[in-house]
């Protein structure tokens, strides 16, 4: 049985058409671009019908949610109701000897065994079938370097889909070698790309979908804006 999914972003949705097929998807693009609102949109509106597990290593759980409430997305209510589940891979290694408050927290980027057994931890807790979010892979990158990212990639394919999840994560572009941007984009089951283009003599931003699992179609691209409730997709 294949599982559909819905970002919950319904201008999104509508877009798409048939819902998104379990896997991971490589949310890519420029700085500032959007990307990680995109991905924090998806994972607060889905943590009120699914559970959402958070992965977050370009910032502490704390700072997460406050550019979250900049939306009005509060996530503290849906954290106690065990639907959303931050795993913290961000406070130890940047603050340390400061550590982590929250219960599920790696103090190591290099050790990519732990960090996917932590993430499995998180998720028996908020049960499979949900959303699960890196935020984000360059990071990673940086402290761990390709062949490690690329494995821990490729484990973190296969817990999303043994466990029926929708996977996003984050990469920014201009940053890596295409060679290592082109493998990641092999390993992940599709690509949501982000970037500014022109538009009558101002900078717009635009998405496109590359793949959707087997469905191998391309949605070109679509503009979007950034607004006080976050993505919108122009009609």
């Amino acid at each position: 049985m294949i599982y559909k999914h819905k970002t919950e972003i319904s201008e999104f949705d509508s877009w798409i058409g048939e819902g998104m097929p379990s896997g991971n998807y490589l949310v890519l693009g420029p700085p500032k671009v959007g990307k990680t609102i995109f991905v924090n949109q998806i994972a607060y509106m889905s943590a009120l019908k699914k559970p959402v597990v958070y992965i977050t290593l370009d910032g502490s759980p704390a700072n997460i949610k406050l550019r979250m409430k900049e939306f009005n997305w509060n996530v503290e209510t849906i954290e106690k109701e065990n639907l959303f589940q931050f795993v913290d891979g961000f406070t130890f290694w940047y603050t340390y000897p400061q550590k982590s408050g929250d219960e599920f927290s790696v103090e190591s980027l290099t050790n990519i065994s732990k960090l996917l057994s932590v993430i499995v931890s998180a998720n028996d807790k908020v049960g499979s079938g949900g959303i699960i979010v890196l935020y984000s892979l360059s990071t990673l990158l940086e402290h761990a370097g390709f062949q490690k990212s690329y494995s821990f990639m490729t484990g973190l394919k296969a817990i999303i889909e043994e466990r029926n999840c929708l996977g996003f994560t984050v990469l920014t572009s201009g940053m890596h070698q295409e060679m290592e941007i082109n493998a990641f984009k092999h390993i992940c089951d599709g690509i949501i790309e982000m970037q500014f283009q022109p538009k009558n003599d101002k900078m717009t931003r635009k998405v496109r979908v590359i793949g959707l699992g087997a469905r191998l179609n391309l949605l070109d691209w679509k503009e979007f804006s950034i607004m006080p409730n976050g993505i919108n997709l122009a009609p």
